[in-house]
């Protein structure tokens, strides 16, 4: 049996983590967001020491035609005859294993947390933080806690503990502030917002001369049915799908309301005051938009033998895209840009059977931290559900396009009102109804052009899905 305080097996074991076999661990993995990149190599960044129950390392993949990327890899040493399904890597002296795996290490992670230890590691320190929710909850427990590993496909590894408090291992963690953190403590703790798991703490990597990384984030768990997008599909295949849907939307619009009204509560912290929509703010939109647009027309392109007339007709309609986008520097926008969701979909809501809990603020995947913690208009996270609704009447009831228009129609209109009636006189939304509904179109336009680059790009059987929704804009009278 290999001893976890063998520095020199640690050292023979992380050299095994530059072999091939190890690379091709690394793509079969759910978190690697690498897959269509080719991998130059793999460098070990940081070592993490806790104590005798394992490592946290964190490592660089380093591409051929990519900006590198770092992740964090729970690891411990085990002998050969460990189980397969947790080997990570095999070297000389014994194997690497999944540390998530072992609940000793489950605990130390916890530990962290709840006692606010500073652990010293190399030229920086694993840093835990205890929140409000768990505090709150302490003196009825007894520790340790009972734990076990979520079997879930996700983008995060993920644990519960007792059934009581969720861990969130990022495996991609960045340097700086993870918007997902700063949210969910700002939601929980500050703004008071009922409809966010209670945020329980964190444990961050801080290092001379740079950012911290945040590596786990701890809330309290929540039972729930499953997402809203799961019972949305259980409901519409069920043909279960009139005057519960509608008041389902209907709570989900004065939610997602609420959500963004706690976002703007008065605070002394002047990452979530609430800013202009200035001329240089709608010329980076637009900017932007641009070049997400070309981007679609040079992939719709490449993939024009698999299209079908509707989605090869968009190419002819660049222009009108852009100029659509373009209405935006017109006029003034009298509103203000705030924070928000950036990932607003019917799977970031938990189904609680009475009422929903929103989950996940991290922002869209794959952007960096810098953009995801830009201020924009919440309308954002408004056409993300609206383009969530049209997917998931599209995925269950394909075959019966004029049904699915229908209900999406209905569930959309439900969903709009409740959060107009809920948001009324918030300054982030224009008084203008006109412009309102321009800078709705606005970002679901944008919302559906990245959809159809997406899915181009990873399920091109689901492009007409998007590409719909951006005709169906198109086509509407203004």
């Amino acid at each position: 049996m290999v001893g976890s305080h063998d520095e020199q097996a640690w050292v023979a074991a992380l050299v095994a983590l530059r072999s091939p076999a190890f690379a091709e661990y690394l793509r079969g993995c759910r978190w690697f967001g690498g897959k269509a990149q080719t991998l130059r190599d793999v460098q070990v960044l940081k070592v993490l020491a806790l104590g005798d129950a394992g490592r946290l390392v964190l490592l660089q993949a380093n591409y051929l035609e990519a900006p590198p990327e770092a992740y964090l890899l729970p690891l411990r040493l085990a002998a050969a005859d460990a189980a397969p399904e947790t080997i990570v890597a095999r070297f000389a002296g014994g194997v690497l294993v999944d540390a998530l795996e072992d609940e000793y290490f489950r605990t130390a992670l916890l530990e962290i947390i709840v006692g606010e230890q500073r652990l010293c590691c190399g030229s920086g320190e694993l840093v835990g933080s205890c929140g409000a929710a768990f505090k709150a909850q302490a003196k009825d427990m007894v520790q340790p806690l009972p734990s076990r590993v979520l079997k879930v496909e996700q983008s995060n590894s993920s644990v519960l503990y007792e059934e009581r408090f969720f861990l969130k291992l990022y495996r991609r963690p960045e340097l700086g502030e993870n918007p997902d953190v700063e949210l969910l403590r700002f939601l929980s703790e500050e703004a008071r917002f009922a409809n966010v798991p209670g945020y329980c703490g964190v444990i961050e990597y801080s290092a001379q001369d740079e950012e911290p990384r945040v590596l786990a984030l701890l809330v309290t768990n929540i039972p729930c049915e499953g997402t809203a997008w799961t019972s949305t599909l259980k409901a519409l295949a069920q043909l279960q799908h009139e005057g519960r849907d509608l008041k389902r939307a209907r709570r989900l619009g004065e939610l997602t309301a609420q959500m963004h009204l706690a976002l703007t509560v008065d605070t002394a912290d002047g990452d979530f005051a609430a800013e202009a929509f200035t001329a240089e703010y709608r010329g980076s939109l637009c900017r932007s938009m641009e070049t997400a647009t070309r981007r679609m027309m040079q992939l719709l392109e490449q993939k024009l033998d698999v299209l079908n007339a509707e989605a090869s007709g968009l190419l002819r309609r660049e222009e009108e895209i852009l100029r659509r986008h373009a209405a935006l520097m017109e006029h003034a926008v009298n509103a203000t840009r705030i924070r928000l969701h950036g990932d607003y979909h019917l799977g970031q809501v938990l189904d609680i059977g009475s009422d929903f809990i929103i989950i996940d603020f991290e922002g869209e995947p794959g952007g960096p931290l810098s953009e995801r913690r830009i201020k924009h208009s919440p309308l954002r996270d408004v056409a993300g559900m609206l383009r969530s609704f049209d997917y998931a009447a599209h995925t269950v009831i394909a075959q019966q396009p004029g049904e699915a228009e229908t209900w999406v129609e209905r569930v959309s209109v439900a969903f709009l009102s409740a959060y107009a009636d809920t948001a009324k006189g918030a300054s982030f939304l224009p008084a203008n109804e006109q412009e309102l509904h321009m800078l709705l179109e606005v970002c679901l336009l944008e919302k559906a052009v990245y959809e159809v680059c997406y899915e181009l790009n990873n399920r091109p059987d689901w492009v007409a899905i998007p590409v719909r929704g951006i005709t169906r804009i198109l086509d509407r009278r203004r």
